[in-house]
C-alpha cells in the first residue's frame, strides 16, 4: 500500500485515490526519474526504460511495482540479475 501512495504523491493531479475508475494512468518519466531512488544514478532513463511496458520511461502503477519488487533486498538474485543485463546492456549492437 505504501508503494501505491508513493505513485500517487509522484503525479496527484494524474493518479486518483480511487484507482479502480482510471487504470490507464502513467506518471511520466521526469516524474519517476526524479524520486531520490533514481535521480542521482546515471542509468536512470535506462532504468525507467526497462521497466516501463512501452519502454518510454512513463510507468503504470503495474509498471512501478514491478520496479521495486526487482530492486528490493528480497528479490530473486536471478530476478535482479535479468534485469541487470536488460539495464547495462543497451548498447552493446551486434
Amino acid at each position: 500500500m505504501r508503494l501505491f501512495y508513493r505513485y500517487q504523491d509522484l503525479a496527484p493531479q494524474l493518479v486518483p485515490l480511487d484507482y479502480t475508475s482510471c487504470p490507464d494512468v502513467k506518471v511520466p518519466y521526469e516524474l519517476i526519474g526524479s524520486m531520490p531512488e533514481l535521480k542521482d544514478n546515471p542509468f536512470r532513463q535506462r532504468i525507467a526504460q526497462v521497466f516501463s511496458e512501452a519502454g518510454d520511461g512513463h510507468m503504470t502503477l503495474h509498471d512501478f511495482l514491478d520496479m521495486f519488487s526487482v530492486m528490493s533486498e528480497m528479490a530473486p538474485r536471478d530476478l535482479k540479475a535479468y534485469y541487470a543485463f536488460k539495464i547495462y546492456t543497451f548498447h552493446i549492437r551486434i
